[in-house]
């Protein structure tokens, strides 16, 4: 049975007053963003949890947080801090679901999160002094600066950077061991790719999968109502048909947008249909206050679609809908992260298979000197995406920055060692409507499935098309209509963003622009040019998406600076 009643901890000890006793406190949600006192652990539950402390040691906590997918049982608590307290950490390693939390003693603090857990759990060392949290506006320091101009910069662009240089995340597999001299960490938990027999064919692959992903679902049989967010997708699609199968009580939400060319209601519509599921729409606009100036959020929030996710929290919340399943991570999984000649010739692959592959490149859009060059396994057909600035955005308003690196990836943490869209989203959207986000696509049997899966089972070329997650299509092949999995290409990305800039001109001048700005007044944004690109459409079009980012990190800035000195 899944549990959603673990919302945050956050804590803080010093080591020079080691003999004094910790604090236990229980606060709600609502609390966050009010510094822990000395020796003091934190955890915030829900509301109407029936959870309660567990004595795990003399004076010992154990603190946890985000989804658990088993009875939280006192005697399972117990075991968890044991296994920490003894050094077990590959039974540790070893247990099931998201794992993500604190073990607290006067004179030792532990931190861990498991390969599979989304928490981000953060921390700092000054002195004597640990503390720790899953919220970054715990953790910050009233007396000095946490970030440069250049991390604000690049936040301004719409890079998913970490700013908070003196801030550290727990990455996933990491123990983290603080006490009164040191400061150390283990990986306790790594991933081996799932042992196969060589050669084995991409039907086996679909049907692992499946068998993983419906193991994965029957987590939630029993958890109440579950809302699913489904997009028409595959990633979406291929979670509800588990879901279903495994016998949850799911209802679907879905986005509609009023551009034609975006709307994938139909696919969702047949989708639901054809599982007998209740489809719930939610209106998605730029409607309101937007950029929203009168939020705080602990980071930077670069998602231009900040507005929907309020807006289908508020929903889920209305309908009293505690889990909230998505399918999150079905790119990383199964589609395609490089691919080319070598993919098809020395893929761990049957003999049929390579044959077919090699004849899809020859017939692909790709000119034979490319496909040729792919023959090293240094070489991709996508490395000119990045290479020739396909990703770059337009920053015709900021200033030049020297060392800014031109791909907007450069030095990203990965996703998975601290997610900044998901952070803010937790903290801003979800979980202050006691919404627990949960991701069935990221379980430890698919990780080690997809770390196995051959680069030439993420991608096919066929006939001139380039066909996506075929892992996915052929286990969506007897459960849903064509229609569904046949899908090619993708629909026009909707344009919401853009039609917010163009229109409201005055709302961006007068946040970023006007005297009260903090990116002005750092060298991040050029006022004068600011005001041109704001009054030429054709350039409020071409830097859209770079407007919406800088003006969610002005108001980052000046609710930074309302905490701050």
């Amino acid at each position: 049975m899944l549990v959603g009643d673990f919302l945050g901890i956050s804590g803080r000890v010093d080591f020079d007053t080691a003999d004094a006793e910790i604090g236990l406190a229980r606060l709600p949600f609502a609390g966050r963003g009010t510094p822990p006192a000395p020796h003091r652990a934190v955890r915030r539950p829900a509301p109407d949890t029936s959870l309660r402390p567990v004595e795990t040691g003399p004076g010992e906590h154990l603190l946890l947080s985000g989804p658990v997918t088993r009875p939280a049982t006192d005697g399972w608590q117990r075991r968890i801090a044991d296994l920490i307290r003894e050094g077990r950490h590959a039974e540790l390693a070893r247990l099931p679901g998201e794992l993500c939390g604190a073990l607290v003693t006067p004179r030792k603090v532990t931190l861990f999160r498991n390969l599979v857990s989304t928490e981000g759990l953060l921390y700092r060392r000054d002195g004597p002094v640990v503390s720790w949290s899953t919220d970054p506006a715990d953790l910050l320091d009233r007396e000095r600066e946490e970030f440069s101009r250049q991390a604000i910069w690049r936040c301004c662009r719409g890079d998913e950077v970490f700013i908070y240089h003196g801030l550290t995340p727990v990455r996933p597999g990491e123990l983290v061991v603080a006490d009164q001299r040191t400061l150390s960490t283990v990986r306790f938990d790594a991933l081996a790719p799932l042992d196969l027999p060589r050669r084995t064919p991409l039907a086996q692959y679909a049907e692992l999968a499946y068998e993983m992903l419906l193991r994965e679902a029957r987590a939630y049989v029993g958890a109440g109502r579950v809302g699913v967010m489904v997009s028409g997708g595959l990633d979406s699609a291929a979670v509800l048909c588990a879901l279903v199968e495994a016998g949850a009580d799911v209802v679907a939400y879905h986005h509609v947008v009023d551009d034609p060319l975006a709307d994938e209601s139909a696919y969702a519509r047949t989708i639901c249909d054809h599982l007998s599921v209740p489809l719930e729409m939610v209106k998605a606009g730029y409607d309101g206050d937007f950029p929203p100036s009168g939020r705080s959020f602990p980071h930077p929030f670069l998602n231009v679609g900040f507005p929907w996710l309020e807006q289908l929290a508020e929903r889920v919340h209305g309908d009293g809908i505690r889990l909230l399943v998505w399918g999150r991570d079905g790119d990383l999984r199964f589609g395609p992260l490089r691919y080319g000649l070598h993919d098809a010739l020395a893929g761990d692959i049957p003999f049929r298979e390579r044959a077919a592959l090699c004849a899809g490149l020859i017939s692909s859009r790709w000119e034979a000197p490319r496909i040729v060059r792919t023959a090293s396994r240094s070489r991709s057909l996508f490395d000119d995406i990045r290479s020739g600035g396909g990703l770059a955005r337009a920053t015709d308003f900021l200033e030049p920055v020297p060392g800014v690196p031109d791909d907007p990836f450069a030095d990203v943490p990965a996703e998975d060692d601290y997610s900044v869209k998901d952070a803010c989203a937790h903290l801003t959207s979800w979980r202050p409507r006691e919404i627990m986000m949960c991701n069935p696509l990221g379980s430890r049997d698919l990780r080690r499935l997809a770390a196995r899966m051959p680069d030439a089972y993420r991608m096919i070329p066929y006939q001139g098309q380039v066909i996506t997650k075929p892992v996915l299509r052929l286990l969506l092949s007897t459960r849903l209509p064509a229609s569904v999995w046949r899908r090619y290409g993708r629909l026009w990305m909707s344009s919401a963003h853009k039609h917010r800039a163009l229109a409201d001109t005055d709302a961006f001048h007068e946040l970023m622009g006007g005297p009260d700005s903090r990116l002005v007044r750092m060298g991040v944004v050029n006022p004068e040019r600011l005001a041109e690109v704001l009054t030429d459409p054709h350039r409020r079009r071409r830097n859209a998406e770079t407007l919406v980012h800088a003006a969610m990190t002005e108001i980052f800035l000046r609710h930074y600076e309302g905490r701050t000195p």
